[in-house]
């Protein structure tokens, strides 16, 4: 159930769990569904990768899906797209409390040590 059908105001506690739980739910789904799928139907995508490379992300993606058009001026537009977004700045957030980097750590590890992700060590740096 989402926190805002209740009558009350959640706490910052039953909104951290409810996100939490949310993507556990979402990484089960989506682990389900992977496992279905032949290698040529899915292709996982790093962030970092699409948002350092992006034109060579793309073209990654157009050459395993198959797809056609990228030489009849889809790099050509991706590119200007690029040059006009080039001043972009990420947001930036303020890092989590080392407790809840662990708690994420633990509730999310397994989506984590899948896909590459650093998690804290018991020394508080990441890994």
């Amino acid at each position: 159930t989402y926190w805002y059908t209740y009558l009350n105001t959640p706490s910052d506690a039953m909104i951290q769990e409810f996100i939490l739980r949310q993507y556990e739910i979402l990484w089960d789904r989506y682990e389900d569904g992977r496992a279905l799928l032949r290698p040529n139907q899915l292709l996982e995508v790093s962030f970092e990768d699409l948002s350092t490379t992006p034109v060579d992300v793309v073209r990654d993606i157009y050459q395993h899906f198959e797809w056609s058009g990228w030489n009849d001026g889809v790099e050509t537009k991706l590119q200007a797209e690029m040059a006009d977004v080039k001043a972009y700045k990420r947001n930036q957030h303020r890092p989590l409390s080392p407790a809840l980097r662990r708690i994420v750590d633990e509730r999310w590890g397994a989506s984590f040590d899948r896909l590459g992700y650093a998690k804290e060590n018991d020394d508080g740096h990441r890994s």
